[in-house]
């Protein structure tokens, strides 16, 4: 008798134990991908901080038509900042860039170097349509920015949002999966211990709390390791300078977080999920397993 009931405290220790390792595995998932997001949406901020739109003008458009211009522009609300390069700052970026050149820079005067104005937009889905309006203004000789690198990184960054919700929605099943199968077995092995307590008087929430408490226990360690992981992940990453900007939300533009202050947010995310999700697992598989 004794060693039949070790043996079943041994399975049970080894089954808490694989049930935990899938369900940390979920929540490894979901930190994962909310970290991704957040950390594309930081790259993403960035680049619109970055890039602009240089339009060139003709030489014969005069200083004045382009001032003119420039403070039109800065009444556009999808625009940031305007800079204005007179043909003296193109020709001192351009000596700057080749400065170990002498022969290029003897037959490069300022003359010949276009006057240009150094858009930013609020926000980089708008680059593409201001590109398109400036190349139709009077005096614009031509009108470039990166388009294709915006796309690019805008397409990875699409993709990693798709991959990872299908992701978290597999694993999340699965951690559900878990918790309501471990209760249901739970229920089938003590059906006659649970039948008796039933006769002398154990009242259902008395009878309910021990699997509930085991669902939650499922939940919270193991979204608890799952968020220790990314706390020190994020505070290493800081404190050896990997990570030296504060992390930004693309939905909230004004917002930005200090990397570890995020990294506790994600972890308490990921403690209440962990809670949750234990607590419904359990909950939902007492009200079809267990007949009272």
């Amino acid at each position: 008798m004794r060693i039949k009931l070790f043996k079943r405290r041994k399975e049970d220790k080894l089954h808490d134990a694989s049930n935990m390792l899938v369900m940390t595995i979920a929540f490894l998932v979901l930190g994962l991908f909310i970290s991704v997001v957040t950390l594309t949406q930081t790259a993403l901020r960035y680049l619109e901080n970055q890039a602009q739109i240089t339009i060139f003008f003709q030489d014969d458009f005069v200083e004045e038509n382009i001032l003119s211009l420039k403070q039109n522009l800065e009444n556009d609300v999808r625009v940031q900042e305007v800079k204005y390069v007179s043909k003296e700052d193109a020709f001192k970026i351009f000596t700057e860039m080749n400065k170990d050149e002498k022969a290029l820079l003897e037959s490069v005067t300022a003359s010949i170097l276009p006057a240009s104005l150094e858009v930013k937009a609020k926000n980089i889905v708008d680059l593409s349509q201001l590109s398109e309006e400036f190349s139709s203004f009077v005096g614009v000789e031509e009108v470039r920015y990166f388009k294709d690198v915006i796309e690019t990184f805008r397409f990875w960054s699409s993709t990693a949002y798709i991959v990872g919700f299908v992701l978290v929605g597999i694993f999340l099943l699965v951690s559900y999966s878990v918790v309501v199968s471990t209760i249901r077995s739970r229920i089938h092995m003590q059906g006659p211990e649970l039948e008796i307590m039933r006769l002398v008087g154990a009242s259902k929430d008395y009878l309910r709390a021990p699997f509930v408490r085991k669902g939650l226990l499922y939940g919270l360690v193991s979204s608890t390791i799952a968020s220790s992981v990314y706390v020190l992940a994020f505070t290493v990453s800081f404190v050896s300078g990997l990570l030296t900007k504060d992390l930004a939300f693309g939905f909230i533009h004004s917002v930005s977080v200090n990397p570890i202050i995020f990294s506790v947010c994600l972890a308490i995310i990921l403690i209440l999920s962990g809670g949750l999700l234990g607590y419904l697992g359990s909950t939902i598989a007492l009200k079809k397993y267990l007949k009272f």
